[in-house]
């Protein structure tokens, strides 16, 4: 071991254990971004959550928090509002980092139109582009399967360690000079490689549109 690897992994460490006093996680996962395990032809496992099947009361379980709920509403290609439900869970400890998860919950558009003109007949703020849930919504929906995941560390794990451990990706695409997207189909899983802030990876079940 030479004197310049014992260097970088002084400085590596020192850098994590920087990063992982500045918060206060609830839960540890001895798990990584790249262990995807294939439940069957639809369905994929990751951080202990399978897509479709687990729920967001079981997601609570595993993360040991419950997580930020929240409607989000965003413009659609057509124009036309388009809604999505998530939980959001910081500070979590996964794989000896700091990490945050969001979940999005599967319901269909009807629905989440349902639960918007609910909680926008009641909100003061009539145009916001989220919502929080009122505790008999949240309450209602907590058995809700987990639709897609994704995970954002504090910090880059690095191209070549991506590499090394998810393989090349089936197609790259470059949005722009400072953001690329790898795409995993096989693991339904889109890693955005971000030039200034930490990547994000997105995995969704095998059925859905990446």
């Amino acid at each position: 071991m030479n004197r310049t690897f014992l260097l970088f992994l002084m400085i590596g460490t020192a850098m994590m254990i920087a990063v992982i006093g500045q918060h206060e996680s609830s839960v540890q996962l001895d798990t990584m971004p790249w262990e995807v395990d294939r439940i069957d032809d639809n369905s994929i496992r990751v951080f202990g959550i399978t897509l479709g099947k687990t729920t967001v009361q079981e997601s609570n379980q595993i993360l040991a928090q419950f997580g930020k709920t929240q409607l989000e509403v965003k413009t659609g290609a057509d124009q036309k509002p388009h809604f999505q439900l998530s939980s959001t869970y910081d500070d979590l400890l996964i794989g000896g980092l700091i990490a945050q998860i969001k979940i999005t919950y599967q319901i269909n558009q009807k629905k989440l139109q349902s639960i918007y003109n609910s909680i926008r007949s009641s909100s003061s703020q009539p145009q916001a582009t989220a919502y929080p849930l009122t505790r008999d919504i949240e309450m209602e929906y907590l058995n809700t399967p987990i639709s897609t995941i994704t995970y954002i560390p504090s910090i880059d794990y690095g191209e070549d360690t991506l590499l090394q451990n998810f393989g090349p990706a089936a197609e790259e695409i470059k949005v722009n000079e400072n953001e690329t997207i790898w795409l995993y189909p096989k693991m339904g899983l889109k890693i955005y490689i971000l030039k200034n802030k930490p990547d994000r990876f997105v995995y969704a079940q095998l059925t859905q549109q990446l």
